[in-house]
């Protein structure tokens, strides 16, 4: 199944997600603070409502008598701009939320230009409002001025306004790691738009954007958008004027000007992965512009065109085309150095013109709620659990206000179990679960099959694990994990490694991670053992972000996984980001590596591996350090085939060749080979052929105009088109699921849950036949 034909299946044939009663909004909850009940906001939208709210957002910045701030269905006028204000570590790590967006609306009546809200939090979550600028505003909500990290942006709308959501400026510090889930944008002339260098991972999932000009933009920083509808944008659904790493995949446009311009001239490359979009009539000269270096891997794209548009203007440097599907023919201008596999021309009614059904606002259903007392321990908390044990059918909720709870024995939900374990957030001070058992103990565990939820908690494992999950490892089996972020211990664990995250045993179930985070410190960060029987679908990642780890991932026994959009920060001086050495299958696509680099030791290392190893788009650059990144391949290759398609490397040492970064050591030597890979640098030394991307740069504006460039590698090995075929099968292959009621099957869903530990796994997650 092709990333296009999924696409159609959403639009209303088939039932590739699951659309049902997915996910649920719980609450208010007596622990939250009301601005109506508490802090005398009216919502007529008659009352000036600005002082009232300005007085309930400084009440939560320190969370001295919660960590959510709820706003009841009204109109809450605005005459001035809203401001928070971080002035100590722990400042607004909360929450706002709205009863729901079409009844909860902020409404602009203020100054011509100004923001509605400045918001300097982090650890937050913002959710279940109307923002409207009344065509007035001129952002809608701004993120900064300070450093922020683990947001959600969900289920807003934006309506009216210059600028929908913006993260960051020029002066201000970075807004990163923020995902944007299932809001709308309506009429702004620019949707979403990053504006710092470190404005990164800001991930948009399931939105939708009409009318707009620009629908997302990139200033500086980076966004990856999936599964987003766009309609009748009016300049472009979604472009660049600076570089890092992005991907676009399974999104739908229909009547736009363009949909992804990345004509920014710049002479320096932005590895992109651009797979699985379906581009309905648009309405400019191209549907997609790629400029700069790239690399580019564009893959089962469909374009329904009219007469005078074209489909792809490729870049004059590197791309690759797999599987897209055109109703014209010549609709490709070819320029550059590019593969083109597998393409066609269909009919135009062969291309459906259906859109997609996005996952709706949770609604908020009268489940029973069991509300646990501050301050208790294991043994009230259990009796919470086995109480709503007992209502299988209910869907009851265990709730745990703000607070820190001891916990000396592992909290059990048994099987059968149909219930939702919910805090009141996951940062550090608001719903805290400590171990104080022993080291070979686990604070919660889930024993499937069952449909349970965990929500809004932060797991402190202490010496010993924070979460096991026992999963059935059957098709009717899934784990679904939401902003899970987890981290590994900072010391080893004797002769084994620990790992943050460990998925082992699995061959059946469907396990996915949806903005994962955190770190492998001392260890691995995700590890996926496999029963060593040939998996029916991988471990899957869909974009996320982490600090450095003793090699990110790790496959054995068979295992298979698939990492998509994910960055990888250097946090220490571990020079391993990936280390192969069993068997199993590792699929990796628009993933940046920034590490610390050595002279004696490749940031890949793959050594008497059993499998195949895809590098795609990936983005290798080391940070402190001169020597370039390089893949190493070692021992037996016989049985290993490793592949890197359009990957970028920074480089500031020379020498810089394909023999220099690429190595294949083994005896006999490994299959696949580099391919369309290329070079960013500022020492013209470096590159074999200088700054041959210069020369193709025309007379346009660029934003950061540069006297420097980029440079291609020399290809590497025998590559054939079945090859790349082969090592591109799980990342077309495997799909994002969305949570859906599962009658009578497993469903384990976790959505914002932070997960720490020092023992030798964090959060564990193993089959159960």
């Amino acid at each position: 199944m092709l990333f296009g034909e999924i696409l159609i299946l959403i639009g209303g044939t088939g039932g590739i997600l699951t659309l049902g009663a997915e996910e649920e909004f719980v609450g208010p909850f007596p622990s939250w603070l009301d601005v109506r009940r508490d802090f005398g906001a009216v919502g007529d939208g008659v009352a000036d409502d600005t002082p009232a709210i300005q007085r309930a957002l400084d009440a939560i910045r320190s969370h001295q008598q919660a960590s959510v701030l709820y706003f009841p269905a009204g109109t809450y006028r605005l005459t001035r701009p809203l401001k928070t204000v971080r002035q100590a570590h722990t400042d607004n790590m909360v929450s706002l939320v709205g009863e729901a967006p079409d009844k909860t609306v902020l409404l602009w009546d203020g100054p011509e230009g100004e923001t509605m809200l400045q918001w300097d939090a982090w650890y937050s979550k913002i959710s279940r409002m109307t923002f409207d600028g009344r065509g007035r505003a001129g952002v809608c909500l701004f993120y900064g001025p300070s450093f922020s990290t683990y947001n959600e942006t969900s289920d807003l709308i934006f309506r009216d306004a210059e600028n929908g959501l913006v993260f960051g400026g020029p002066q201000t510090a970075g807004q990163a790691e923020n995902e944007v889930l299932r809001c709308r944008f309506l009429r702004c002339k620019t949707g979403i738009q990053t504006v710092n260098w470190n404005s990164m991972d800001i991930w948009i999932w399931y939105c939708w954007f009409e009318d707009c000009e620009r629908s997302i933009h990139n200033v500086m920083g980076n966004w990856h958008a999936w599964h987003n509808v766009f309609i009748r944008s009016r300049v472009s659904d979604v472009s660049i004027a600076n570089l890092m790493v992005f991907s676009i995949v399974n999104n739908v446009s229909v009547g736009s000007r363009c949909f992804l311009d990345f004509s920014s001239g710049h002479t320096w490359g932005s590895p992109t992965s651009i797979t699985g979009n379906r581009i309905i009539d648009p309405t400019g000269d191209w549907a997609m512009v790629l400029d700069n270096g790239g690399p580019y891997l564009v893959v089962d794209n469909q374009f329904r065109l009219r007469p005078n548009t074209r489909a792809v203007r490729m870049t004059w440097a590197d791309q690759t085309l797999v599987g897209n599907v055109y109703t014209q023919n010549n609709v490709v201008e070819e320029r550059g150095r590019f593969r083109r596999i597998a393409e066609r021309v269909v009919s135009p009614d062969q291309i459906s013109d259906a859109l997609p059904e996005l996952p709706p606002v949770p609604p908020k259903k009268n489940r029973p709620i069991i509300e646990v007392p501050p301050n208790a321990g294991a043994g009230d908390i259990q009796k919470a659990i086995d109480q709503a044990v007992q209502m299988v059918g209910e869907r009851p909720v265990v709730h745990i206000p703000m607070g820190v709870y001891q916990i000396d024995r592992t909290l059990v939900i048994p099987p059968g179990a149909d219930l939702q374990l919910v805090g009141d957030g996951a940062s550090e001070v608001a719903t805290r679960l400590v171990w104080t058992g022993s080291p070979d103990g686990c604070l919660v565990h889930i024993a499937g099959p069952g449909q349970v939820s965990l929500q809004d908690l932060h797991l402190n494992g202490g010496s010993a694990s924070a979460l096991l999950v026992e999963l059935p490892d059957d098709a009717n089996s899934r784990l679904l994990a939401d902003q899970l972020n987890v981290t590994g211990s900072s010391s080893s664990h004797g002769d084994e490694l620990p790992a943050a995250l460990r998925v082992e045993g699995l061959s059946e179930a469907t396990v996915q991670f949806r903005a994962l985070q955190g770190s492998g410190q001392a260890g691995r960060w995700v590890q996926v053992i496999g029963p060593t029987r040939a998996p029916r679908v991988p471990v899957a990642i869909f974009t996320g972000a982490t600090g450095s780890a003793v090699g990110q991932y790790e496959v054995r026994s068979g295992g298979a996984l698939v990492v998509r959009s994910v960055y990888h920060e250097r946090s220490s001086d571990a020079v391993c980001g990936l280390h192969l050495f069993d068997s199993g299958h590792l699929s990796i696509d628009a993933t940046r590596f920034s590490y610390a680099t050595s002279p004696n030791a490749p940031t890949v290392l793959v050594e008497n591996f059993r499998g195949l190893c895809t590098l795609a788009t990936c983005l290798f650059m080391p940070v402190a350090t001169e020597d370039p990144c390089r893949i190493e391949i070692r021992g037996d290759g016989s049985q290993t085939s490793v592949l890197a398609l359009n990957n970028q490397f920074w480089v500031t040492k020379p020498p810089a060749t394909s023999e220099t970064i690429w190595l294949n050591r083994a005896q006999p030597p490994a299959q696949g080979g580099l391919v369309g890979c290329n070079i960013n640098t500022s020492n013209k030394l470096v590159a074999a052929k200088g700054f041959e991307f210069l020369r193709n740069v025309p007379d346009s504006p660029d934003p950061a105009p540069s006297s420097q460039g980029a440079s291609s590698f020399q290809d590497r090995g025998a590559v054939s088109d079945e090859t790349i075929m082969r090592h591109l099968r799980w990342l077309r292959e495997t799909v994002p699921c969305y949570p859906g009621r599962m009658s009578g099957e497993t469903e384990i869903v976790i959505r914002r849950v932070i997960a720490t530990g020092q023992g030798k796994v964090t959060v564990c997650i193993r089959g159960r036949r």
